[in-house]
Formats: structure tokens, C-alpha cells, sequence
């Protein structure tokens, strides 16, 4: 990964703290040619500037018994897009929201605990949030590249279900 903007030694210590967060400013300084101090002087300010916004456990949900990684798309009415928005982002599942191209378009990305409780939490909210027109969700199987998360191979094999209600045009394109 390079950012713009970047010297060379920035561009290698942020390519390093994805790789490994845990590691030390003595072993990223041996690697990038600089001090300890040097380097931690350096991710200082790129923490500072907003580049790095901190650091995280990542939890593969796929090593978790029963854990599985999900996404909804849903298309709304124009006057229920703000109440799916709002009601997703209160749902503990759910990780990630985007109002996407298209008019009262939502996709959303989420782990739950197994396919019952995503399949459970889906008919709910499809069924008690009037205007929801379509509501499609998919079980993530393999991923090639998450660029959040580094790069991470797996395959696993899970079901696909689609729940749709009546089509028709969305009148008002909702902005993100």
C-alpha cells in the first residue's frame, strides 16, 4: 500500500503496522532503517494527522463457532429510508452502512452469531419497517482482499436466501 503524500519510510512503517500492529517501534525501526525514537516520533504524527485512526483486535468471525459474516441490500420507499438506516444502525450485528447508487439503496455488512439469528433478525426487519420494497441478504464465503484487514483466504461454504417484496420505482433518491 502507498499513500500519496507519503515519504518512503512512512509509506513502509504504515505498510508494516497493517501487517502487524503489535509490533514494536525498535522492530520497525530495524526494519525502515531508523531509531526507535525516530520511528515513534513518526507514527505519532501520522496518528496526529488522521492517517492511522487507531488500532484494533480483529475478530474473524469465521474462527468463532458459528460466526458468520454477512450483508443486507435493501431497496426502501423514500420515506422509510431514514427508519432502515436507523434501525440497522441500532441492530448489534450490523458493522458497516452505505446509502449506495441507485435511489433508497442500503447495504449493509455484519457478523452474527449463526444463520437462524441473521435469518430471524432479516424477517423482522423487513416485516416491521413499512416500505421496504426488497431485502436480499448473502452469507460472505471467501475473501480475497480486505484491504481494513489485510488480506485474508478463506473458504467456507454457506446458504444464500432472498426475500423480496413487491418492485417498483423509488421516487426520491436518498443522499449518503
Amino acid at each position: 500500500m502507498e499513500i500519496p503524500g507519503l515519504d518512503e519510510v512512512d509509506n513502509r512503517i504504515v505498510e508494516l503496522l497493517c501487517k502487524n500492529a503489535r509490533m514494536s517501534y525498535s522492530e520497525i525501526g530495524e526494519i525502515v532503517g531508523k531509531s526507535r525514537v525516530a520511528v515513534k516520533t513518526r507514527i505519532e504524527q501520522l496518528e496526529k494527522s488522521g492517517i492511522i485512526r487507531g488500532y484494533a483486535a480483529v475478530i474473524d468471525p469465521g474462527a468463532v463457532p458459528g460466526g458468520i459474516r454477512f450483508t443486507l441490500d435493501i431497496e426502501t420507499e423514500p420515506q422509510s429510508f431514514d427508519e432502515v438506516v436507523a434501525r440497522l444502525s441500532a441492530g448489534a450485528m450490523i458493522q458497516k452502512i452505505y446509502s449506495t447508487s441507485g435511489e433508497c439503496h442500503i447495504h449493509a455488512v455484519g457478523v452474527a452469531p449463526n444463520s437462524e439469528t441473521l435469518g430471524t433478525y432479516a424477517r423482522h426487519l423487513h416485516r416491521s419497517v413499512q416500505g421496504v420494497r426488497r431485502l436480499n441478504w448473502q452469507f460472505l464465503v471467501t475473501t480475497y482482499k480486505d484491504m481494513e484487514r489485510g488480506v485474508d483466504y478463506e473458504v467456507r461454504h454457506q446458504e444464500h436466501e432472498h426475500l423480496e417484496t413487491d418492485s417498483g420505482e423509488c421516487e426520491k433518491q436518498q443522499q449518503a
